[in-house]
């Protein structure tokens, strides 16, 4: 027997990497949903251990849920992209919710009240509150992307080891650049932000001709490109203050024990690759982007 086709209205993007128990906890929170007009796509990110093997177990006859293994450990940007790929291209959907496996949706009407959010047709990406284990939320993240800001933060990226050495002409200059930096109350008078990138609805004007994320990235500094790439492409980010959501935070990273300064190295790459991009005419940001 043919399998009933679902009509559907958006599209979902979790990758999974080692934690398969938390992409379980996160998988059904979201059927508990009262809007069930969705797909979900699983990128198992080529986890070490069992994770694929217990997600196919679980969800190989679910028509709500596509699982699928990528051929190697993609990172964040491009795993995520080879979901909403999926999504795009075989149901065609173009309004995606691309969130972190270790989320819980407590709020049953939450993606009920996102999908009734009305936006204008330069809007890219919509995101809601985001709670914490440590009891705040985390969007929206009140930041600049300017060059200036870009240049300090890969200043600190750069020099953060030599700050745990005895090199102190480094921590004064790093010291010197934040005294200048505007404080956070700016930022919210100023109404300037970007989205945390654990819970981003992608809406359909972005994706319409764009793959997703900048995929030069591995991991890190994904939201902070994604605005820059907004910026150029004379899109907006918006945010809903709706709640139901709680974020356990780094729990691949953790199972993976990723230490610090591979963090470090990683944030120092992504921070000189927003410059490039800050740097590069409108035109050539579309044409990396693109989707064609």
């Amino acid at each position: 027997m043919e399998k009933e086709i679902i009509h559907t209205d958006l599209g979902i993007v979790t990758i999974n990497y080692l934690n398969w128990r938390d992409t379980v906890e996160m998988i059904e929170s979201l059927k508990q949903q009262s809007f069930q007009l969705f797909r979900i796509v699983i990128v198992d990110n080529y986890s070490n251990n069992d994770s694929f093997e217990k997600l196919s177990q679980l969800y190989a006859d679910d028509d709500l849920v596509i699982l699928i293994r990528s051929h190697e450990n993609l990172g964040f940007a491009k795993a995520n992209n080879l979901g909403i790929n999926i999504l795009k291209k075989k149901y065609f959907l173009y309004k995606i919710l691309v969130v972190n496996n270790d989320l819980i949706f407590r709020d049953r009407n939450y993606l009920d009240k996102l999908m009734k959010i009305k936006y204008a047709a330069n809007v890219g990406a919509v995101g809601t509150n985001i709670l914490t284990s440590a009891g705040f939320e985390q969007n929206p993240v009140y930041e600049r992307t300017n060059l200036l800001r870009l240049l300090e933060q890969n200043w600190d990226f750069f020099f953060n080891p030599i700050f745990h050495s005895h090199h102190n002409v480094f921590r004064k200059i790093s010291q010197f650049l934040r005294q200048l930096r505007p404080e956070k109350g700016d930022y919210v008078r100023e109404n300037i932000f970007f989205l945390h990138g654990s819970a981003i609805l992608l809406t359909e004007n972005y994706l319409k001709w764009s793959r997703g994320f900048y995929p030069k990235t591995f991991l890190y500094f994904e939201e902070n490109i994604l605005k820059i790439i907004f910026d150029k492409t004379s899109l907006k980010m918006t945010f809903a203050p709706i709640s139901g959501v709680y974020h356990k935070e780094d729990q691949s990273s953790k199972l993976a024990k990723q230490d610090e300064s591979f963090k470090i190295k990683l944030l120092s790459e992504n921070s000189r690759k927003a410059i490039f991009l800050k740097l590069l005419p409108a035109f050539f940001i579309k044409r990396i982007m693109s989707d064609n």
